[in-house]
């Protein structure tokens, strides 16, 4: 196999699912493709760089959204990062990038241009948030059989109304 940017992020999503964020490793990144880890370093020049290109792999139908409402592309916004575990931490640990941050900010203003730059970072924040948390404690009740108690769609939709909701 040609060793490439598309096969490197798409072996970090396969670990990513299996292994979680801890544990996607340039070692273990490289020991699944079967290369040196050195050779990783020719396409990312460290493990953020490799976290960030897969973040905008995840994120890439995202942002081809167009002619939706805002709370359809929050939803969506929220199952993509839902549909990889540990996929909330990695699109955190992603938007630490400005440049990333902006422009996941900038697809939902460009959605509807009535929604302000607090509401939409707020919004984008919220899903976060939620998301990491949603995800630690279904890893937690996994691991020691316990079942949350609450609905997370519910308090998502919820923080998703208030934010959406004119002042009052």
């Amino acid at each position: 196999m040609q060793l490439s940017q598309e096969s490197i992020i798409a072996a970090s999503l396969e670990i990513l699912n299996k292994y979680g964020l801890a544990d996607m490793s340039m070692r273990r990144l490289a020991l699944s493709l079967g290369v040196a880890p050195g050779a990783l370093y020719w396409h990312f020049k460290n493990k953020q760089a490799l976290i960030d290109a897969t973040a905008r792999a995840l994120l890439d139908d995202f942002f081809q959204l167009s002619d939706i409402s805002i709370k359809e592309a929050i939803f969506t916004f929220r199952n993509i990062l839902l549909s990889y575990r540990d996929g909330g931490e990695l699109i955190s640990a992603a938007l630490a990038d400005s440049v990333l941050h902006e422009e996941v900010i900038e697809t939902l203003i460009s959605l509807d241009d009535t929604l302000s730059y607090a509401q939409s970072a707020n919004l984008i924040h919220l899903t976060l948030g939620s998301t990491v948390m949603e995800q630690t404690q279904q890893q937690r009740a996994e691991y020691i059989g316990d079942t949350p108690t609450h609905s997370w769609d519910a308090l998502f939709a919820q923080g998703v109304d208030m934010l959406l909701s004119p002042p009052v």
